[in-house]
């Protein structure tokens, strides 16, 4: 097959994740994948991105993968990059069908290219498998931006030949926002069980992070937005202390609150106990993870985060890490309760929930243990990219039908 996949974030420059893994596997089975991204801002080369670029033989993840990525033009400057490709981007997409007699669109924008890539397959007859991760306009702040940004998203929803929600949640998300309901389907999640496993603690970087053997830690990874719940963990840090004075949490990630948090922290003189690492290789972050007696996922409840599986839960579950985390309903729908390795809390009691938790080291064992092994038999990259194979290869023969 002849795979296009259309992405609306920096394939490059951003953190690897599902569509990433998907091309290269892809490529590895034999298909021909091109990829369509939105460049990052580049303030020392703006110049840079105003005529369309083609990386052959592309890949990050695995050995023997080979893509094209293509950059589509766009004014590489803060507020104007996404502005510009949005008008650009229309007319390389159709380039890129005609030129390699593109089978099927799998796109993972909805905002910034989404409606482009709608626009132009029903010109040109291809299928569009629209991968539902979140709700998109739910992250867009500004009123007036998020009201068409929710226009646009109805759009793609609406219009695309087929739907994968990672959540039956999502599902009826879709449902809501005028997809069809034949159109839509739940999909798992993957996790690169190769990279994400349990390891040995590295003792020299524990070291460097000033992590002994008698402490009890605290994980979370990830992008540290506003609802990421940390500020009111670390306000009530100090009923996570009660119990346990050799407490540690260690937070890998950056992001919007990053320096927020980081104020917070030294306002209360926890530079000792709240580890920030900012951002981390994806290949690394398994070492900081085998640190943890438990990780975390305190996220809000809120419109965008409701409906939900959050990536970091699956990574904890593969590294044989027990999770608590608040309850979502995206989340609870697929792991409902302790035989899958996870434990929830309202974000009111997680502090003192989490705190005697890490009392209890003997079932936290058992929980991480259970844990890999439900990740391992339904999130394994390797078995879901076969399993999309086939629902792609079933697509492109429906729609010639």
């Amino acid at each position: 097959m002849n795979i296009l996949i259309i992405h609306e974030i920096d394939w490059i420059n951003k953190v690897t994740f599902e569509p990433h893994h998907f091309a290269e596997l892809f490529s590895k089975k034999g298909h021909n994948i091109f990829v369509i991204d939105c460049p990052d801002t580049n303030n020392k080369n703006i110049y840079s991105g105003l005529k369309t670029k083609s990386i052959f033989n592309y890949s990050r993840i695995y050995g023997g993968a080979s893509i094209t990525l293509i950059h589509p033009p766009s004014i590489l400057i803060k507020g104007l990059n996404r502005i510009s490709h949005f008008f650009n981007c229309k007319k390389i997409i159709k380039q890129t069908i005609l030129e390699n007699k593109i089978d099927v669109i799998l796109l993972y924008g909805a905002i910034t290219n989404g409606i482009q890539t709608i626009q132009i397959a029903k010109e040109l007859k291809i299928p569009v498998v629209y991968r539902l991760l979140d709700i998109s306009h739910g992250l867009v702040t500004i009123p007036i931006i998020k009201n068409l940004a929710k226009k646009y998203e109805r759009k793609v929803l609406s219009n695309a030949t087929q739907i994968l929600a990672t959540t039956p949640d999502l599902s009826r998300y879709a449902i809501e926002m005028n997809a069809k309901d034949n159109d839509v389907e739940s999909f798992h999640l993957g996790i690169n069980i190769h990279d994400f496993k349990p390891l040995q603690k590295d003792l020299e970087l524990a070291k460097s992070l000033g992590i002994s053997s008698e402490d009890n830690v605290v994980v979370f990874i990830g992008t540290i937005y506003p609802f990421s719940g940390l500020i009111e963990l670390i306000s009530n840090f100090d009923k996570i202390e009660e119990k346990n004075q050799n407490i540690k949490l260690l937070i890998i990630g950056g992001g919007p609150f990053y320096h927020k948090l980081q104020k917070i922290i030294f306002e209360k003189n926890l530079e000792k106990k709240v580890i920030l690492t900012n951002f981390k290789p994806q290949k690394d972050l398994p070492k900081y993870i085998s640190f943890a007696d438990i990780c975390i996922n305190p996220f809000q409840i809120n419109y965008v985060t409701n409906r939900i599986l959050p990536t970091k839960i699956l990574e904890y579950f593969a590294c044989g890490k027990p999770v608590l985390s608040t309850p979502l309903s995206g989340t609870q729908e697929l792991l409902p309760d302790d035989t899958f390795g996870i434990l929830y809390s309202t974000s009111e009691s997680f502090a003192k929930n989490l705190s005697n938790l890490l009392m209890e080291k003997d079932r936290l064992k058992q929980l991480g243990q259970q844990a890999c092994k439900y990740v391992q038999k339904n999130h394994n990259w390797d078995i879901l990219s076969d399993q999309l194979l086939q629902k792609l290869e079933s697509i492109i023969i429906n729609s010639k039908s």
